[in-house]
């Protein structure tokens, strides 16, 4: 299958997998800062809750989602991470291994966004440079009054600094929280697990022309030997 070629998806729970079954594991990191609703938004994708009373995450927390590309099964670990100032060092630390980022803020907050870039900064330089960043615009529910950072600006945002994503959500009443993963398991089907494929398959091509001039190499030596 090529990179864009159409992709099927469809979201699978724990009674949909084979225990012996092989699953792709990625690493997904939401970062962003304090009070923006990355827990929120991960409740909601996850258990289809919402609740006003989440207290500031405190460290890290662990969730799992499974999806189903094509006929690739997935497991995203995504990982909620504190947005306090005083935690950011270990967040810095742990970035290794993470596949795709989710960057958040609040479209009613606009320190948070004003600080994307700081987020951006810290992305970049711990991650691998390619690594997708998905951009997300949470609490788009709140009435006119309360937004003060508009869709245009964060579609802008995103353009400016090449992100591979750009959406707005509302945790609270669920809008567009399950095409943000759905798209991130896409994304990472076609990042990691087409691109890999396709370079194995490339090495094993070059392998296999690599014997194969051997072999002809050989083959006229031993031709040439037996003519003189």
């Amino acid at each position: 299958m090529e990179l864009n070629d159409e992709l099927t998806i469809k979201r699978l729970n724990v009674n949909d997998l084979n225990p012996n079954e092989e699953l792709l594991n990625y690493k997904i990191i939401l970062v962003g800062d304090s009070g923006v609703g990355k827990t929120c938004i991960i409740m909601r994708a996850v258990n289809n809750k919402f609740t006003d009373t989440y207290q500031a995450t405190v460290g890290f927390e662990f969730f799992l989602m499974y999806f189903q590309v094509n006929n690739v099964k997935i497991k995203l670990q995504m990982w909620d991470t504190c947005g306090q100032e005083i935690y950011r060092s270990l967040i810095q630390g742990f970035y290794r291994n993470t596949t795709a980022t989710i960057l958040v803020y609040s479209k009613t907050n606009r320190s948070s966004f004003d600080n994307l870039g700081m987020w951006i900064k810290d992305i970049k330089n711990n991650t691998e440079q390619d690594m997708p960043i998905f951009l997300i615009g949470n609490k788009c529910d709140e009435e006119n009054r309360n937004i003060v950072v508009t869709k245009e600006e964060g579609e802008e945002y995103s353009k400016q600094y090449n992100l591979k994503y750009f959406n707005e959500t509302s945790a609270k009443n669920g809008y567009n929280i399950n095409e943000i993963f759905e798209e991130v398991a896409k994304i990472v089907y076609k990042e990691y697990y087409l691109k890999r494929k396709s370079r194995q398959q490339q090495k094993i091509g070059k392998m296999t022309l690599e014997k194969k001039e051997d072999k002809d190499d050989k083959d006229f030596k031993k031709s040439k030997k037996k003519c003189c």
